[in-house]
């Protein structure tokens, strides 16, 4: 992993996600661009509504553009001068305007990143149904991972990691996809995947799942659970919670586990999900 994207908006949410993608950065000794699509609207909205932190507020902007890319230099300067000596191998940054979650995809993809990070609003943007989401359509469109931080969640390393599965063909892929980015972290992998009923076919494909992936993940810290519940989402959430995860993570395209919670809104009105960062894998 050696190019990290991370998208600002100079909100709070956005600046923590910052710390995350430096981490994760000075972890891999990779490269990190923060990159902001500029448009006048929800800049203006951000400033209008306190969205901004404290210490970008301005009471009177002569040229909105200028003052977001200076906010953005101001930024890129700071992590270089914390973290170049610590691993992160150097913090650029990328202005631009467009349509904010398709110039993001593109620019990941044009650009060959390996990893986004982002912040989110929480459990109404990332785990409700809400088709307006920035963060759900990143996720959809992403050619590359993508590490949603919730709000308020506080950066910890990947020591304990969950990943969620629905039993799919790409499980390898991403199971190493995973692998990848926690290694630094000597994170401990717990596989999980959570049935509705139990049945001697549950029972088969859980020890088909687990043996196959043993025999293909070259990875030793990990191991693997199955849990009866009947809401998928729940189910993770209280397993996630329990052992204490630092990151949950899932495979992350149409037909998986991603799209039941992510699209279907199975997890609607339910506000929790919102203690620990969620990875979305994608495999090629």
């Amino acid at each position: 992993m050696k190019k990290i994207l991370c998208p600002v908006d100079f909100s709070e949410n956005s600046l923590n996600a910052i710390e995350f993608a430096v981490r994760i950065g000075e972890a891999h000794q990779a490269e990190l661009t923060l990159l902001h699509v500029f448009t006048e609207k929800e800049f203006g909205e951000a400033l209008s509504k306190g969205l901004l932190a404290k210490r970008y507020r301005r009471t009177e902007i002569d040229n909105l553009v200028q003052y977001a890319e200076e906010l953005l230099q101001s930024l890129t300067h700071e992590v270089n001068h914390m973290s170049k000596g610590r691993g992160l191998v150097h913090c650029y940054y990328h202005f631009s305007y467009g349509s904010l979650e398709k110039y993001i995809t593109r620019y990941a993809q044009e650009q060959a990143y390996s990893l986004i990070v982002m912040g989110t609003g929480g459990i109404k943007d990332v785990f409700e149904e809400y088709a307006g989401s920035h963060a759900i359509k990143t996720v959809e469109r992403a050619p590359c991972p993508v590490l949603c931080i919730p709000e308020k969640v506080t950066y910890a390393p990947f020591a304990e990691v969950v990943y969620a599965t629905n039993y799919q063909e790409e499980d390898d892929q991403a199971l190493q996809q995973l692998v990848e980015v926690i290694k630094p972290f000597n994170g401990a992998i717990k596989a999980l995947h959570v049935y509705a009923a139990e049945s001697n076919i549950e029972e088969a494909m859980y020890r088909d799942f687990a043996t196959q992936a043993k025999a293909h993940i070259s990875y030793e810290n990990i191991t693997f659970s199955h849990l009866k519940f009947k809401d998928p989402a729940h189910g993770i959430d209280r397993y996630a919670i329990d052992q204490k995860a630092n990151l949950v993570a899932l495979y992350g395209k149409k037909r998986s586990l991603f799209e039941k919670i992510f699209l279907e809104g199975t997890t609607k009105n339910v506000a929790y999900m919102a203690t620990y960062p969620v990875l979305v894998l994608k495999t090629p």
